[in-house]
């Protein structure tokens, strides 16, 4: 009896984990485009300005059409009183769960701030 449920275990193991799993890559920003940073993050503001790290993504507008880096998270912390910010990269596999407290700046291929959004 342990013989047959041992490789129905294993397939059902298997096909749980194919779900985890992606084909596409990250790739890195070109070099000299100011690259990511490790464990840069960003947090949020309330709507009229900086208030128990509540997100205010429309103070951090301005950075839109800059370059992704560190001077730009600093930037975005001061303008929107972010605790935590997160630059995301094309086709870079993120988590799902909402930050209400986090700032989101998300870029294009030549690391240009594309959009800035709360979570």
């Amino acid at each position: 009896m342990n013989r047959t449920l041992s490789p129905a275990l294993l397939t059902v193991a298997l096909i749980a984990l194919a779900g985890c799993t992606s084909n596409e890559r990250a790739a890195p920003p070109a070099s000299g485009l100011g690259g990511p940073m490790a464990g840069a993050p960003i947090g949020g503001v309330a709507p009229a300005g900086p208030m128990d790290g509540a997100c205010n993504a429309g103070a951090a507008r301005p950075l839109v059409g800059q370059i992704a880096n560190l001077q730009t998270t600093e930037q975005a912390k001061t303008m929107t009183g972010a605790a935590d910010v997160r630059i995301l990269y094309p086709n870079q596999p993120v988590t799902q769960e909402f930050v209400g407290t986090r700032l989101t700046l998300d870029t294009n291929d030549e690391n240009r701030v594309t959009q800035v959004r709360c979570g």
